[in-house]
């Protein structure tokens, strides 16, 4: 795919957001939590300057908040005991 198709390409998607946010009004669109671990990865690595500029359906702090959640789920996830593991009761402790 050559550039100038890559920027029509853009143009198009942009295009879209703005008519999508248009029909929407007021009303706020509801993310998937798959949806926004795919947005909050890529656009994290982006410098801090760029997220204000994109045409967006959410503001970038909501960006880096689903990017924070995505990292503390996965350390949650990874501190978790292995499966079978035993909990010890509370009376023990």
């Amino acid at each position: 795919m050559s550039d100038r198709d890559k920027d029509v390409e853009i143009l198009v998607l942009r295009h879209q957001i703005t008519v999508l946010d248009r029909r929407l009004g007021k009303k706020r669109v509801r993310f998937h939590p798959g949806d926004r671990a795919f947005m909050a990865a890529p656009l994290h690595q982006l410098p801090k300057d760029v997220p204000p500029r994109l045409r967006l359906l959410m503001r970038p702090d909501t960006v880096l908040r689903w990017h924070r959640d995505l990292l503390a789920r996965r350390h949650a996830a990874a501190s978790q005991p292995p499966h079978g593991a035993y909990r010890v009761v509370s009376e023990t402790r």
